[in-house]
């Protein structure tokens, strides 16, 4: 019987290590030829010698791209966008979660249902309202429209956390004096680092990488950001897949950077928000 275990495990586990390759050969690819001219990648795509190595790529992409001013503005989009998220849908979870209320509940329930809305589908819309606003080619624009349409999941994040929050905490707050912002402000808010990292990754990621949203309400020479500095390697004739590559490295470097950091927190948050919500 423990034979037939252990077969099984050493099955099982040469099935995920399989995965993981398939997974990860893509990562490989692009992360190898970033140091590669474009005619090693083509008849080398997955070696990478002494010989072919180079850093020529990195100049030309920093200068193509305008890196560093693209980098600042994608950062401010994102630092922004996160900030507004957070704030409003922690005190949005707080009181859905704390407070008994038929106006909450189907407030949450419009939230969840506005999350499987595709964006694509509110693209057209969103520009002609910036238009009208007066907010198209502003960062300011982006910076709304990304907050609005990560809110919904990140309400309901919040919410599914703060509901397993024991009441006893809130009781107690009450019996000492705490208003309602207080419970929430000096009880539940030094509480929400596994759920809010939970949420600065998985929002952030998403408002990292947008292409749709910037290349649609910026101009791409005056205010440039690193997705659509990418795309800019990509032709219909041809792509320079060496500095297309050497382009990826350099965007996905801080997002790496941030998953490091905050990646305990992700677990736990993931774990008492989203799956006990």
């Amino acid at each position: 019987m423990r034979q037939k275990k252990t077969w099984k495990s050493i099955v099982e586990e040469l099935i995920l290590v399989f995965c993981t390759i398939v997974m990860l050969l893509p990562v490989y690819y692009f992360a190898i030829g970033a140091f590669k001219g474009r005619t090693d990648i083509i008849k080398y795509p997955l070696v990478l010698t002494k010989q072919m190595f180079t850093l020529e790529n990195f100049p030309y992409v920093i200068k193509k791209m305008k890196y560093w001013q693209a980098l600042g503005n994608t950062a401010l989009i994102t630092v922004a966008s996160l900030l507004i998220v957070i704030i409003c849908a922690s005190l949005a979870g707080f009181a859905i979660a704390r407070i008994r209320s038929r106006l909450f509940t189907g407030y949450y329930g419009l939230l969840v249902t506005l999350m499987v809305i595709p964006f694509i589908g509110c693209l057209l819309p969103l520009a002609v309202q910036s238009v009208k606003l007066h907010t198209y080619n502003t960062l300011w624009g982006c910076i709304l429209i990304q907050a609005a349409w990560n809110m919904p999941f990140a309400v309901f994040l919040f919410t599914g956390f703060m509901r397993d929050l024991p009441k006893e905490l809130e009781e107690a707050a009450y019996i000492d004096g705490c208003s309602t912002f207080g419970v929430y402000s000096r009880i539940f808010l030094p509480l929400l680092a596994p759920v809010t990292a939970t949420c600065c990754i998985r929002c952030g990621v998403g408002i990292w990488n947008d292409y749709l949203v910037s290349r649609t309400l910026l101009n791409e020479n005056k205010t440039p950001t690193l997705m659509v500095g990418i795309k800019g390697f990509f032709g219909s004739r041809g792509t320079e897949f060496g500095y297309a590559f050497a382009g990826i490295v350099l965007v996905s470097i801080p997002m790496i950077i941030l998953f490091l950091c905050l990646q305990k927190y992700f677990i736990k948050g993931i774990a008492a928000g989203a799956v006990k919500g």
